[in-house]
């Protein structure tokens, strides 16, 4: 029992240190600061209309889909939230005015299970609406 207690923490702490070590690097790289987080001052600098646009232009990542795993898996697209509401799917984000958004942030598939619960294949973008 003590060994599979030392396998699990140590798998724990390994994983914390690579996650950690891919968010620095990410940051580095980018120039951007959190490349996770848009800022209210990169949403206006963007010049676009509305949230959905905004995304694609400054971190197209967050829409690209992928396939689940086995034979009859579809692609998943990312999930909404807004103020803690699940919304739907990256679509509704045409209607999302960007003078009505105070943040937005994009949450991994292992981070979004931990926040939002299982179940979001894709991540999650989270906006923090005025």
């Amino acid at each position: 029992m003590k060994s599979l207690r030392a396998f699990v923490l140590i798998a724990l702490t390994t994983m914390c240190l690579v996650a950690g070590c891919a968010s620095a690097t990410t940051q580095g790289r980018s120039g951007r600061g959190n490349s996770a987080q848009l800022t209210q001052s990169e949403m206006a600098a963007s010049n676009a209309d509305n949230l959905y646009d905004v995304i694609a232009k400054l971190r197209p990542e967050c829409y690209r889909a992928r396939a689940g795993v086995g034979p009859n898996s579809t692609p998943t697209s990312v999930d909404i939230y807004m103020n803690g509401t699940m919304l739907g799917k990256a679509e509704i984000l045409r209607d999302v005015r960007l003078q009505d958004v105070t943040d937005v942030r994009y949450w991994d598939v292992g981070q979004a299970s931990a926040r939002f619960g299982m179940g979001h294949p894709r991540g999650v973008i989270e906006i923090t609406r005025k």
